[in-house]
């Protein structure tokens, strides 16, 4: 792996000395302000990360690596971080978990507290919201790895292990369309993310397929809130022919779309059905769920993810010298009774 830059890089690149760059990059007044200039733009530009990440990095691994996700609540990723946990484990690594609340910003503020601490990488479900990719382009630029997993960035050039999203989501709504429904909508994800438009695609394949027409009056994006699911589902029972089944991004919003016909349409419970992504544990308690959950095995997710990590981080190899890794895990449809 590549080493992050240094104190000492940008002394010699400037002709100054290391303790003259320090206590630039610390405003120290008894340097000159001409002088503070120089060297903190040449520390942007190098990526330069202050403090202990960049003193001890070089140094020393610190057999820890951080893993972030949006919600530890969501027994998706409870599973996946007892899969990277088992590898980590038995590869003496250390994990540090921490979770963003889908807030962009607070993510931001979590990779700069781990890469502080000296993590020597993260595994990261990138928040709904994250559009930036900047701070993780800057991580990876100085020499620690990031793993992303469950989500993939917009954006190419990132390792990322993921679910194979694009055949679930077909799976889930061929078996809709078995059943008899010929009117099925789709409950998307945040448009922001780039799984909900593969899922998208996975919904459309099936639909053609089986040569129904795609409506896009048919499909409606949410935040994965109660409020916008409910929202959504307004919206669609006003149509003039509402949907008799849905596909939905995950089982979370099924159960949120569920709760609607409970509280407003109630005599429709038992006509209308749902399929979506995730068999959670819960369901077996449930007097009304879905039909069908498409099991992504987010155990094996976080296991793999976790594996790959730990190669990037041992490996010989400059970021730049290999091809970007994409790993998928293979989804199937379970049939709830």
């Amino acid at each position: 792996m590549k080493r992050g830059v240094t104190l000492k890089d940008i002394a010699r690149k400037l002709n100054m000395s290391v303790s003259t760059v320090s206590k630039a990059l610390s405003n120290d007044p008894t340097i000159s302000l001409p002088t503070r200039a120089r060297v903190k733009k040449l520390a942007d530009e190098w990526n330069y990360i202050p403090n202990e990440a960049a003193r001890h990095f070089k140094l020393s691994r610190t057999s820890t690596i951080g893993l972030i996700i949006p919600d530890l609540m969501d027994q998706y990723y409870a599973l996946a971080i007892n899969g990277a946990e088992k590898v980590a484990g038995q590869h003496q690594y250390n994990v540090i978990i921490a979770q963003s609340h889908e807030d962009p910003g607070r993510e931001d503020e979590i990779v700069d507290l781990m890469l502080r601490n000296r993590v020597d990488g993260l595994l990261v479900a990138i928040s709904k919201k994250r559009e930036d990719m900047s701070v993780f382009k800057k991580t990876a630029y100085t020499g620690i790895p990031v793993i992303f997993f469950a989500r993939p960035p917009k954006e190419d050039g990132f390792d990322a292990v993921i679910s194979d999203n694009e055949h679930g989501a077909f799976k889930a709504t061929e078996f809709l369309i078995k059943k008899g429904h010929k009117q099925i909508g789709y409950i998307m994800g945040p448009e922001s993310m780039s799984v909900s438009y593969t899922r998208l695609d996975g919904y459309r394949r099936a639909l053609d397929k089986y040569k129904l027409p795609y409506n896009g009056a048919l499909v409606k994006s949410v935040d994965f809130t109660q409020e916008a699911t409910f929202a959504a589902m307004r919206r669609f029972m006003k149509m003039a022919t509402p949907p008799t089944a849905f596909f939905a991004f995950k089982n979370y919003i099924a159960l949120d779309a569920i709760e609607y016909l409970k509280r407003k349409h109630p005599a429709l419970l038992q006509q209308i059905d749902f399929a979506g992504f995730g068999n959670l544990p819960l369901l077996q308690y449930l007097d009304h769920k879905p039909v069908a959950s498409i099991e992504e095995s987010s155990y094996e997710m976080g296991e793999e993810a976790a594996r790959l990590l730990l190669r990037t981080i041992h490996e010989e190899i400059p970021e730049e010298g290999r091809p970007v890794q994409h790993i998928q895990i293979s989804c199937k449809l379970l049939v709830h009774k």
